[in-house]
């Protein structure tokens, strides 16, 4: 595997010799480089680890992988085999002792693609994923019924994990839809003793501040874009940073204040407006 590897490196290199005597840019000398070290770290190997054990008149096989790797369960007389799509590194050597009613060895291919286990004794093979782990169960003659499910921490995980994604992807439509909107610029005034930051909405748009930690935020009910260059620009030195983010379909800035802040903020017909108050230097 390593005489493979390397001459796959050199191969590389030798094509990118002759790109760069043939006169090729150097930006694409640059992509063909950056080509050949992705496929040197493609081949790296995923690590993992794998446990056995035999409870409850089963045995189940489980692999945990550093990454979600997508496999594939055969089984061919009595040797099951379980294909990778990437090389993986899972010590398999003392597999078989964890159930040897069930397994009689257990092997890995030398370039990672598989393990191969041989079975001790007849077994139906049912198989299920859960994200970077893989359960391969070992049903004798005898079982009956149904065949075993997932663990109930595993089945929580995935369902957190789905509700997490579904926030993510929640979040990321409302801020794509949000810079669809036309910029609301925010006005800056600044007055000898204070900052005046104001915030035109529109119509129907309700907003509240909250202030704490030496944090004020403003919650807009709407997905708006504001923009904040002037804000920023016009900030006084008791202000070290104006952001905005959306969260679903509300909008929310954060003032992020610095020591002990005067703040004074009220609704003057359709705009909001925020005075932060600062001491000449």
């Amino acid at each position: 595997m390593a005489r493979t590897a390397a001459r796959g490196i050199w191969s590389h290199f030798r094509a990118a010799a002759r790109a760069a005597r043939h006169g090729l840019t150097a930006a694409a000398f640059a992509i063909l480089v950056a080509g050949f070290f992705s496929t040197a770290c493609a081949a790296d190997p995923v690590k993992g680890e794998a446990a056995f054990s035999a409870s409850g008149g089963y045995a189940r096989l489980v692999l945990k992988l550093a990454e979600d790797v997508n496999s594939e369960v055969t089984t061919a007389g009595s040797i099951i085999v379980i294909r990778f799509n990437r090389p993986v590194d899972i010590p398999v050597d003392k597999l078989a002792e964890s159930a040897p009613d069930y397994v009689s060895s257990a092997r890995r291919d030398p370039d990672g693609s598989a393990i191969r286990l041989s079975l001790a004794r007849r077994a139906t093979i049912n198989t299920m994923t859960a994200g970077e782990r893989i359960f391969v169960d070992f049903l004798p003659d005898s079982w009956s019924g149904p065949p075993p499910s997932l663990p109930i921490e595993v089945v929580r995980e995935l369902a957190e994990r789905a509700r997490a994604a579904e926030r993510a992807l929640r979040m990321q439509r409302a801020a794509s839809e949000a810079k669809k909107r036309p910029l609301i610029r925010v006005r800056a005034l600044v007055q000898p003793t204070f900052v005046r930051f104001v915030f035109e909405m529109p119509d129907g748009v309700g907003v509240s501040s909250v202030l704490n930690d030496q944090k004020l935020t403003l919650a807009f009910g709407g997905a708006l874009n504001f923009d904040l260059a002037d804000a920023r620009i016009a900030a006084p030195p008791n202000v070290a940073s104006i952001n905005q983010r959306v969260e679903g379909d509300q909008t929310a800035v954060d003032i992020i204040l610095i020591g002990d802040v005067d703040i004074h903020s009220f609704r003057d017909d359709r705009n909001y407006i925020i005075d932060v108050a600062f001491r000449q230097p």
